[in-house]
């Protein structure tokens, strides 16, 4: 109820209302909309009634003018008549206060009604979080029971336990790993080792290297431990550290210094592969070409030859190099030239390594080896004993060359000569008996 209604309630106390009173009802009524507090249209109220009671009364009419004057209430009965009401009607318009209900847990029905509304409550939230939960885990358990039906369970003896950011690997996969076997019997094996190309070429340098030390050993140190050499000029393959050395010790004694010429370099995964040509400069001035293969492999920390494999250029070795017979008599001469010197060492230069010579005045042969073998030609020197019917021997000198020629190999030239110490001899003895 608003101050307005209550003062209009109020005026219920008079018996007659005067125009006056209807007067300050209409005005109350008029200022309703303006006012926002019970306070403030509560104060307006009072001052309109002080102000109607002060203005003069009507004219009485047939002596009621007393009975009206009597009858009606004055301001401070109205303002009590107004507190009244508006506590009241406040009153009437707070809600009725609500009556909690503490059931008694141990009641029977109330224990049995709470049970079931917690259960139901319990279903309501928790079943579709179950279904939830169900749809992740069970597709996965099925994948893995199709996939390894007979995979065992890991327990805490194959399965090490993992720690903050770090992955740990099963017992069997760790042990796998760092056991040795077949494929890793030889030194430490990593795991993708880097190189480059550049890298790898520069591993031949490191060999070439080893080469001008002139030491064997230290050639055959940059093989590995299973390393095989296939050398240029020995037929025995050589895949020890003794047999690889002894290779070198002969091959050194010329001083060689190798270059390559042309290769392609491959990268694989902990080898690498270097194949090509490269050629040889030995200390007298001499050259030579060969085909490469080197494979290298990452071992005990260093990339060691695995395989070398070395040969002559085939078209050189085959094919047969042109010379006319005016060059042939002058080969003569480049020997004639190195007797001009004087130095043995000249002259002996311009024999093979395999060279054969009888000398003029000496029955002692000389040669490395009596047997020589080209493309379609073999020579054969040395000296040899005739029988004669009579029970008489002599011994010579021989030189056969043999070339293959129409299917059939034949004597191309034979050279034959007494042993010239006896026969020097000999004329010595003349030359004196004639003087």
């Amino acid at each position: 109820m608003t101050a307005f209604a209550t003062v209009a309630h109020g005026f219920s106390f008079s018996t007659s209302p005067s125009s006056a009173r209807r007067s300050v009802v209409s005005q109350l009524a008029m200022k309703s909309g303006g006012m926002d507090s019970y306070e403030a249209q509560l104060t307006e109220a009072v001052k309109l009634l002080a102000s109607a009671e002060s203005s003069p009364a009507p004219s009485p009419v047939d002596g009621a003018a007393t009975t009206y004057a009597s009858a009606a209430p004055s301001v401070d009965e109205i303002a009590a008549a107004m507190l009244a009401s508006s506590r009241a009607a406040a009153t009437a318009a707070q809600p009725a206060p609500q009556t909690i209900v503490i059931r008694d847990e141990s009641s029977k029905e109330g224990n049995g009604l709470t049970s079931i509304i917690y259960a139901a409550g319990i279903a309501f939230i928790g079943l579709p979080i179950w279904l939830l939960l169900s749809s992740m885990i069970t597709p996965s358990t099925q994948q893995s029971s199709v996939m390894a039906p007979t995979a065992p369970t890991p327990t805490a003896t194959n399965v090490a336990a993992p720690s903050a950011g770090v992955m740990s690997l099963p017992s069997s996969v760790a042990s796998s790993l760092s056991a040795p076997s077949a494929a890793n019997s030889a030194g430490v094996v990593v795991l993708s080792q880097p190189i480059t190309k550049a890298e790898v070429r520069n591993l031949f340098n490191l060999w070439n290297d080893a080469l001008a030390t002139g030491d064997p050993a230290t050639v055959a140190k940059r093989y590995s431990k299973e390393g095989v050499l296939l050398p240029t000029l020995s037929d025995v393959p050589r895949n020890d550290f003794e047999g690889i050395k002894d290779y070198f010790v002969h091959f050194l004694e010329k001083k060689p210094t190798g270059k390559i010429l042309e290769g392609e370099i491959f990268v694989g995964n902990n080898w690498a592969q270097d194949a090509g040509i490269y050629e040889f400069t030995f200390a007298d001035g001499g050259k030579v070409k060969a085909r490469y293969s080197f494979v290298y492999v990452y071992e005990n920390g260093e990339w060691m030859i695995s395989h070398h494999h070395s040969s002559l250029m085939p078209e050189e070795v085959v094919r047969p190099k042109a010379i006319t017979k005016d060059e042939v008599r002058g080969l003569f001469n480049l020997w004639n030239d190195a007797l001009a010197t004087g130095d043995p060492q000249q002259v002996a230069a311009r024999y093979t390594e395999d060279a054969v010579l009888l000398p003029t005045l000496s029955d002692k042969a000389r040669y490395t080896s009596n047997v020589k073998i080209g493309p379609n030609w073999a020579q054969d020197a040395g000296i040899y004993e005739f029988t004669f019917q009579d029970g008489s021997a002599v011994q010579g000198r021989y030189s056969f060359v043999y070339a293959y020629e129409n299917g059939q190999w034949k004597i191309s030239n034979h050279h034959s000569s007494i042993m010239p110490e006896g026969a020097v001899a000999a004329m010595k003895k003349v030359a004196s008996m004639e003087t």
